[in-house]
């Protein structure tokens, strides 16, 4: 059974996700469609990206990840193909994958269609890229296309100073970092440290394990179960206390 993901910034209320998944079973009816998620925040490409590369390694290779989030493609702008990792990815080709995979495929394929401009287009788009994988018609309805790169905005550091930014806040409004722990083990050394987040008002000195090692209202750092580096305030929404969003700058300073 093949497994196709949807993420997109599609609302509850919308008839788009409806269609679509109508599309895809009219492709294949034993498809197994996940919704990953509908919340992405309308237009955020990079809040796509990082939930996506959080979550696509858990599903079985071969799976086909619909892309969804400002999905319409442009003539500068196609809907493509790529494989990596031993899984297919669907998405408007404007730069977004690089902020997915560690090394960006060298080619990727781009979709052709005879469909006519309208505005919501994708769909159909998404319904071939199925029937192309599923059916193998590589050949017969893609063409081979470079894949466009985006600078992407890495972790900086030195020996005493890892400057990162928050990635995307959760349900809970805590804020995930892109801050690898295994950096931070690396750099520390065992010396004392501090954290700011959102200018000089948030500082941590250290690490916990568990959210309920702290006492309600309090704001707290630790690693979560991907090994990013996670603030959060006890009970309570970090996000919306401090306006912390993905443009915050999160830095540790080592002693």
């Amino acid at each position: 059974m093949t497994i196709v993901t949807i993420t997109s910034d599609w609302s509850f209320d919308d008839y788009y996700s409806g269609v679509l998944k109508g599309a895809l079973l009219s492709v294949n009816q034993e498809v197994n469609i996940v919704e990953i998620s509908k919340n992405i925040p309308s237009h955020d490409v990079l809040k796509e990206a990082f939930i996506l590369s959080s979550t696509y390694k858990h599903f079985p290779l071969g799976s086909i990840h619909l892309m969804c989030v400002a999905s319409e493609p442009t003539p500068d702008a196609k809907m493509i193909i790529a494989f990596y990792d031993g899984h297919y990815f669907v998405g408007i080709n404007d730069g977004r994958f690089s902020q997915i995979f560690e090394t960006v495929p060298v080619m990727g394929f781009e979709i052709i269609s005879e469909s006519k401009f309208s505005t919501f287009m994708s769909y159909e788009y998404f319904a071939l890229a199925l029937d192309i994988v599923v059916n193998n018609k590589f050949g017969e309805l893609t063409r081979p296309c470079d894949i466009k790169q985006e600078i992407v905005r890495r972790v900086v550091y030195d020996m005493n100073s890892i400057t990162g930014r928050v990635v995307w806040c959760d349900s809970y409004g805590n804020a995930i970092t892109n801050i690898e722990r295994s950096l931070f083990d690396k750099l520390r050394g065992g010396r004392d440290f501090t954290i700011y987040a959102g200018g000089p008002y948030i500082k941590i000195n250290e690490i916990c394990r568990r959210y309920n090692d702290y006492p309600a209202g309090s704001i707290i750092a630790l690693f979560n179960s991907k090994g990013f580096l996670e603030i959060a305030l006890v009970s309570g929404n970090l996000s919306k206390i401090d306006n912390i969003d993905s443009s915050t700058e999160v830095r540790i300073k080592f002693k």
